[in-house]
C-alpha cells in the first residue's frame, strides 16, 4: 500500500475486495437459484413474496401477480394513493435500465470524442442534461400510462381477487379505498370458470417490454461502439488512457452484468411465467 493511499484503500483493494466480490456473487447465485427452485416446484395454489421493508407485497395467484402495500390510504383525483405508490414501485424498477442506458452514453461519448460526425458532436453539457430529462418524462411517462392501462384496479379485477388475500394479510383489495398492480394476462369468466386472455393485460406487458428492450438496444449498441473505439488502432490514443477508458469500461459491464445476470434476469423470468402459467 503507497503512502498516499487512504486508510480505507483496503477496502477496494485485493485480497479484500476480490473476497467480497467472490462472496456476494455466490450468495446471490445461490439465493436467486434458489428462489426459482422454489417457485418452480411449489405446488401450492399461490406463492407469497414479501418485499423489505414490507411495505409492498407481490402474491401469485393462478391467473398472475398482485402488487399492494400494507396500509389502506386516501384518493388522489379520484386515485387510490395505494395504486399510486405501487406504480412508482414499478416506475424505480424499470428506470434503474434508463440510467444504465444514460452511463454506456456517456462513456461512448467520452470515448469517441472528436472522431466521426455527429449531430451531438457540439453539443454542451446543458444541452445533454435538457435531453436526459425529456427522455426521462417521456420514458417514465409511457411507463405510467401503461400500467394504468393495463395494471390499475378495475371492478373486473377487484371482482377477481382471490380469498386468500384477505386471509393472509387482512386486505380487502376488493375495497375501492384499497390500491394494487395486478399483472393477470389470464383472467377467469366466472360464469363458466374457463381461463380466457385479457387483452389489455397482454398489451400492456407488450408495451413494458419494448419499453425495456429499447433500453437494452441502446445499451448493447454501446457497448459494440465503445468497445470497437477502444481497440481500434486507428483511433489516435495515448496508451495510458487508453488503458484507462479499458479499465472503466470494464467496470461499468461488470456493474451492469452482475445485477441484471442475478437480479433482474431472474425476477423478470419469475413475472413473465408466472404471468403466463399462473404456476
Amino acid at each position: 500500500m503507497a503512502d498516499t493511499d487512504p486508510i480505507y484503500s483496503f477496502i477496494y483493494k485485493d485480497p479484500f475486495h476480490k473476497i467480497i466480490i467472490e462472496t456476494t456473487t455466490a450468495i446471490a447465485l445461490f439465493s436467486n437459484s434458489l428462489l426459482i427452485f422454489i417457485v418452480t416446484t411449489t405446488k401450492a395454489d399461490h406463492i407469497v413474496v414479501v418485499y423489505v421493508p414490507k411495505t409492498i407485497y407481490c402474491h401469485l395467484t393462478s391467473t398472475g401477480f398482485y402488487f399492494f402495500p400494507r396500509h389502506v390510504g386516501g384518493f388522489f383525483f379520484g386515485t387510490p394513493w395505494a395504486s399510486i405508490f405501487c406504480w412508482m414501485f414499478i416506475v424505480t424498477y424499470y428506470q434503474v435500465f434508463l440510467i444504465l442506458a444514460y452511463h454506456f452514453i456517456y462513456r461512448f461519448k467520452t470515448v469517441t470524442r472528436g472522431i466521426g460526425s455527429s449531430f451531438t458532436d457540439g453539443w454542451k453539457s446543458t444541452n445533454w442534461v435538457c435531453a436526459a430529462i425529456i427522455t426521462y418524462v417521456v420514458y417514465i411517462t409511457a411507463f405510467v400510462s401503461d400500467v394504468a392501462f393495463g395494471m390499475a384496479p378495475s371492478e373486473q379485477t377487484r371482482n377477481d381477487v382471490p380469498p386468500e388475500i384477505l386471509e393472509i394479510y387482512g386486505m380487502d383489495l376488493k375495497d375501492p379505498r384499497t390500491g394494487f398492480i395486478v399483472i393477470a394476462m389470464r383472467r377467469v369468466n366466472h360464469t363458466t370458470n374457463e381461463v380466457y386472455w385479457s387483452a389489455e393485460s397482454v398489451i400492456s406487458i407488450i408495451i413494458c417490454m419494448i419499453l425495456f428492450l429499447g433500453t437494452g438496444a441502446v445499451v448493447v449498441f454501446c457497448i459494440s461502439k465503445t468497445s470497437a473505439a477502444i481497440k481500434s488502432t486507428n483511433i489516435t490514443m495515448a496508451p495510458a488512457t487508453r488503458h484507462m477508458q479499458q479499465q472503466l469500461f470494464r467496470a461499468l459491464l461488470i456493474q451492469t452484468f452482475i445485477p441484471c445476470i442475478f437480479s433482474y434476469s431472474p425476477l423478470c423470468m419469475i413475472l413473465l411465467w408466472g404471468g403466463l402459467t399462473g404456476k
